[in-house]
């Protein structure tokens, strides 16, 4: 997963730092998906893991009991490329097993648990096996499009049925179309949106940022600027003061280092958006003006405003890497996913606002979703997209989420999410959530590209540099090189498919 992926190098980046050594290369991503796709065009004013939420502790795998023989079909659903392996998530997904299968005469379903650290070499060896489990997820964007020459399309079930998606937000029934094959319907969204602390706003003396979407004066540049107010030295001076300290700063005014460099673009809306190729996949582009804004953008914040930590700053300040919920940071750029897992029972106040207008007066969202999926090769086809369509009813579509901390992608669970949100986080303002999908980014900045591993790894190369010290900072000097990295990735793709 990405977040883990980002954490686990940026808290190396920064006992790097500390301890002046070298910087590795970064590990490669795991299998590209070979098979050159496109995805859907772009939306008009606007359409992010990310994604899927983080893995948590690994344990052996895992099987629903099976009950005795019953001539039924059995469909196995592969949990463990995303979210889903928590004790508590695993319970929960043994209730719904039980429901499914009685109520149903002709299928049962088990779902089949493999840690995250193990569960890409385990669903591989069943596909090379001829033991495909017949469903997989949830899994995000980039874990579907690392295993898209494996899976289904899913165009003639939904076809042959005519199956309604008019009830998924926006274009996330199809994210994971390619070519005109969709391989994966979503379960639930993570859109992109900045949670704030009060108390850091309050003893700046900023007044909160807006939360209505209408509001096109929340920009990049007023996010700047208030980042700028709110990041604050011991002695309480803002990084726009001449006494400011760098090396004392004890709150920051903005983070958003878990997301990827393909996230940090979206929100600029390049023409691609957080895809770094062109639509036909042979040309690298992410030495684009708006990539470069983008990253160099993020470059000052952390290096000229200093208002965003560097990696050494941000693991000495937290070895977690996470200063929002130790009330070090005025605002943090997240998804949903984070309300499960960090903000149970803060020391303080905090609500959420809009990601800003960008400089083209263009609001980007960049989306993390989870996607259930049919393997290619799996046994029982047809009964397994009857059970895809089982578990993205509304009112299965509703639980499953409440466990996986998503927003469901069907609109008509908004409400009784809402209801259920409002009793975890009363005087939240929701809106900011469910309006969010209006504006992510097609194409997702987490879709297929060729020899996915190797081009993910040349911008994780970048970013790593910008957050480092003692490294090239300039944002064109690293997207030409990584256009010129990117562009020999291509060629060699292209030169055996």
């Amino acid at each position: 997963m990405k977040r883990l992926i980002l954490f686990l190098n940026l808290l190396l980046i920064g006992a790097m730092v500390i301890t002046a050594c070298g910087t590795p290369a970064t590990p490669a991503l795991t299998t590209e998906a070979p098979v050159a796709t496109e995805a859907p065009p772009v939306a008009t004013e606007a359409p992010p893991v990310a994604t899927e939420a983080p893995p948590v502790a690994e344990e052996p795998t895992a099987v629903v009991e099976e009950p005795p023989t019953t001539g039924k079909v059995k469909v196995t659903i592969f949990v463990g490329l995303g979210t889903g392996t928590d004790p508590e998530q695993i319970t929960a997904e043994n209730a719904l097993a039980e429901k499914f299968n009685s109520t149903h005469d002709n299928i049962e379903i088990e779902f089949l648990i493999e840690p995250y650290d193990t569960s890409r070499e385990k669903l591989l060896a069943m596909i090379a096996g001829g033991t495909a489990p017949q469903v997989i997820g949830p899994m995000g964007v980039e874990t579907t499009a690392q295993f898209l020459d494996s899976l289904e399309d899913l165009t003639p079930y939904i076809q042959k049925d005519n199956y309604d998606l008019t009830d998924f937000y926006g274009p996330a029934a199809t994210l994971n179309t390619y070519e005109g094959k969709n391989v994966g319907l979503p379960l639930g969204l993570y859109p992109t949106f900045i949670f704030y602390n009060e108390g850091a706003f309050d003893a700046a003396g900023v007044d909160y940022p807006t939360h209505d979407y209408n509001d096109t004066t929340w920009t990049m540049d007023k996010l700047r600027e208030v980042a700028m107010l709110t990041t604050l030295d011991t002695n309480g001076n803002n990084a726009t003061s001449a006494d400011f300290d760098l090396t004392s700063i004890a709150q920051y005014g903005l983070d958003n280092s878990w997301e990827t460099s393909r996230g940090w673009a979206s929100s600029w809306a390049p023409e691609n958006m957080g895809r770094p190729t062109t639509a036909d996949y042979k040309t690298a582009i992410v030495n684009d003006s708006d990539w470069v804004t983008a990253l160099q953008w993020y470059s000052d914040a952390i290096w000229k405003d200093h208002f965003m930590p560097d990696a050494a700053s941000l693991t000495a300040m937290d070895p977690n890497g996470d200063l929002f919920v130790f009330g070090t940071l005025a605002m943090w750029t997240s998804q949903t996913w984070y309300m499960g897992e960090s903000m149970m029972d803060l020391a303080f106040k905090w609500d959420i606002a809009p990601v800003p207008v960008n400089s083209k007066g263009v609001r980007i969202a960049p989306i993390d979703a989870d996607v259930y999926a049919i393997a290619k090769d799996a046994k029982n086809k047809d009964e397994a997209w009857e059970v895809v369509k089982w578990l993205l009813e509304p009112e299965n579509n509703l639980e499953l989420c409440k466990i996986y901390y998503c927003m469901p992608a069907r609109k008509s669970t908004e409400a009784a999410y809402n209801t259920f949100l409002t009793e975890m986080y009363p005087g939240i303002d929701l809106s900011v959530i469910f309006n969010a999908p209006t504006y992510l980014d097609v194409p997702n900045h987490e879709s297929w590209v060729p020899d996915f591993g190797q081009v993910n790894d040349v911008l994780s190369q970048v970013q790593e540099k910008i957050w480092t010290a003692d490294e090239e900072h300039n944002a064109q000097v690293l997207l030409d090189q990584a256009t010129i990295d990117i562009q020999k990735i291509l060629d060699e793709y292209w030169a055996n498919h």
